[in-house]
């Protein structure tokens, strides 16, 4: 079994029982952000932060969200045999199509859905997916990538071939930055480069989301 050794909160998972783990990810980012969803009468419903209702309207943000996946939205676009099309958008916590369509079955990113149809292994406690990949980023080797099993927000990044200092090295030469922590990072805005784990050989680049 594959683990993520997170870089902003790497107890996170081994404080939250299973089923608050999961609970979390469906209904916290939903209520924090405050995400809009269409009512039965075309009007928008917010979801708040309030005591009573707040979980309420989260639980039919994150259902209208499962919803339109499970009507199968339009194909992302992108070239399904370039890497562009897999790393658009991580720079930034915001990937394409990093999740498996629940009409399909299958990856939403057409990298993916080309080139790693199926994952791997799956995480089903903390609802993550991971794709078995070889692919370059920015100079370093990914090995996989960590996505959402559904449409919940779960951490996701890559795992990268290489130890922690030789990824950081290359990746500063490509980018111009260390792609550290900060505001950004622990918020889950910007990617943050680690160690994966006790494994000194490996590192990897997440992006968390706040709650975690």
């Amino acid at each position: 079994m594959t683990r993520i050794n997170f870089s902003t909160s790497s107890a996170w998972a081994s404080r939250r029982p299973a089923h608050l783990a999961l609970a979390l990810a469906a209904l916290l980012p939903m209520a924090a952000c405050g995400q809009v969803t269409s009512g039965p009468d075309g009007r928008g419903q917010a979801a708040t932060q309030g005591q009573g209702s707040s979980e309420a309207e989260a639980i039919r943000a994150q259902a209208h969200v499962d919803e339109q996946a499970a009507r199968g939205e339009p194909a992302l676009e992108g070239d399904p045999d370039s890497t562009s099309t897999l790393f658009e958008g991580l720079l930034d916590c915001s990937p394409k199509g990093w999740y498996i369509d629940a009409e399909s079955g299958r990856p939403a990113n057409p990298y993916l859905a080309r080139n790693a149809p199926q994952p791997c292994e799956r995480d089903a406690e903390f609802g993550i997916a991971y794709f078995c990949v070889n692919a370059d980023f920015h100079g370093v080797p990914v090995y996989r990538v960590v996505a959402h099993l559904g449409t919940a927000p779960t951490p996701i990044g890559v795992l990268i071939d290489l130890p922690l200092d030789q990824a950081r090295s290359r990746l500063q030469k490509a980018l111009g930055t260390e792609l550290g922590g900060g505001p950004d990072g622990q918020q889950g805005r910007k990617p943050v480069l680690g160690p994966h784990g006790d494994d000194t050989q490996k590192s990897q680049l997440m992006c968390t989301p706040d709650w975690a």
